[in-house]
């Protein structure tokens, strides 16, 4: 919707990823693998700036829900450790961007996101094993986790057919 030179709307995004996190260290006999590593995102944001010209700056405000997965992999000639964790985590999405009319249909952008979901349990699942003796037990662990992202993009508008009514405005 658009007042004047104000223009506020809703946009809704998903997008998988490959973005990850991971220590890694091996000394002899000993390897340890530590992974965070997020598998998709989905924002739903409000959208909102000034329209001048052709140009459009703007921010966004909105909610994000990611899913991550964790793993730590802890072994020696003798015994390994191994660690899982999941979950879904619903986060806040701040953003700020720019877009040009390049055409009647053609838009570019920039767009800067931040996204902070904030701090979460989550349940882990230890399998430990000794000499062929295996043990599992669970336990709970607060994670966080933050990111940013620049997006540069391009846009086509389709037309969809003009109702006379609006060609009058």
């Amino acid at each position: 919707m658009q007042w004047r030179a104000f223009v506020i709307g809703f946009e809704g995004e998903f997008w998988g990823s490959s973005l990850y996190d991971r220590e890694f260290a091996q000394g002899g006999d000993f390897t340890f693998d530590s992974q965070s590593r997020n598998r998709w995102d989905g924002a739903i944001s409000v959208r909102s700036g000034v329209a001048f010209d052709r140009a459009f700056v703007y921010g966004k405000l909105g909610a994000v829900w990611g899913k991550f997965d964790y793993t730590l992999d802890v072994s020696s000639s003798e015994d390994s450790t191994t660690v899982r964790g999941n979950a879904t985590i619903l986060g806040v999405l701040l953003g700020v961007g720019f877009e040009y009319a390049l055409t009647d249909n053609w838009t570019t952008k920039f767009e800067y996101n931040y996204i902070d979901y904030g701090n979460k349990i989550v349940d882990f699942t230890v399998v430990d094993c000794e000499v062929g003796l295996c043990t599992t037990e669970t336990f709970r662990q607060t994670v966080k986790e933050r990111k940013q992202l620049a997006k540069l993009g391009v846009s086509y508008k389709f037309d969809v057919g003009k109702s006379p009514v609006y060609a009058r405005y």
